[in-house]
């Protein structure tokens, strides 16, 4: 670890834990107890760093008068973290969830939607369990039967996207923006102690949302879901 990460250790500890809730957020996605979960401990954890930056480098000649209009450009830059700062116990509830949020059944081929089924799914509802219903329902639908018929290229597929009121982004879109906003802000830091700033955009270990926002399920799923 060089000197200037040194120097902010505490705070570069919480942003690799935001890091790992963001994570969270994406293998969760279908299950949306947990996946809220991970959203709030993800807030949390990136709603800190500012603070904890402030107060490591409280002693450090010349730092908070430099670091002020650095620490409100990242709070104004993104709506996200913005809201996160002016709501300081700011927490995502189910309430805030509902309104944008959905899930749908369609048959898929890739990412393209080939056919979207009128069927019901509250965005609360466990993704295994929605496609069991559908399941039971088209039994008695041969038309739908035959439109399921899955193969190596078209699959049945439960499709989410979530959005917390207020924010026009797809969730995961709108907690990865936020979090890289954080780390230029901190790259702006490391710099100003002397060091190198983090590589730019997301990390490799961040894959294309819609592996996570699309569940597929293949031959023997559609008879009985794990």
């Amino acid at each position: 670890m060089g000197c200037s990460h040194k120097k902010i250790e505490a705070a570069l500890d919480r942003w690799d834990e935001s890091h790992w809730y963001l994570h969270q957020i994406e293998v969760h996605y279908h299950n949306a107890d947990a996946m809220r979960y991970s959203m709030n401990a993800f807030i949390r954890s990136l709603r800190e760093i500012p603070d904890m930056v402030a107060m490591a480098l409280q002693n450090h000649d010349g730092f908070s008068t430099w670091h002020k209009p650095i620490r409100r450009e990242l709070e104004l830059a993104d709506h996200l973290f913005s809201q996160i700062i002016r709501h300081r116990r700011h927490i995502v509830h189910k309430s805030m969830l509902k309104p944008k949020s959905k899930a749908f059944v369609a048959s898929i081929r890739g990412y393209t939607v080939k056919m979207q089924f009128g069927f019901h799914v509250d965005p609360f509802e466990d993704s295994d369990m929605a496609i069991r219903r559908f399941i039971d329902m088209s039994k008695d639908n041969p038309i739908v039967l035959q439109a399921l018929a899955p193969d190596e290229i078209q699959v049945l597929a439960l499709i989410r996207e979530w959005h917390i009121e207020g924010f026009e982004e797809e969730l995961i879109d709108s907690f990865r923006n936020a979090w890289l906003r954080v780390t230029a802000y901190l790259s702006k830091i490391l710099v100003y102690l002397g060091g190198e700033p983090f590589p730019e955009g997301l990390p490799e270990c961040f894959k294309d949302p819609r592996n996570y926002r699309y569940k597929k399920y293949y031959g023997s799923q559609l008879s009985a879901p794990k």
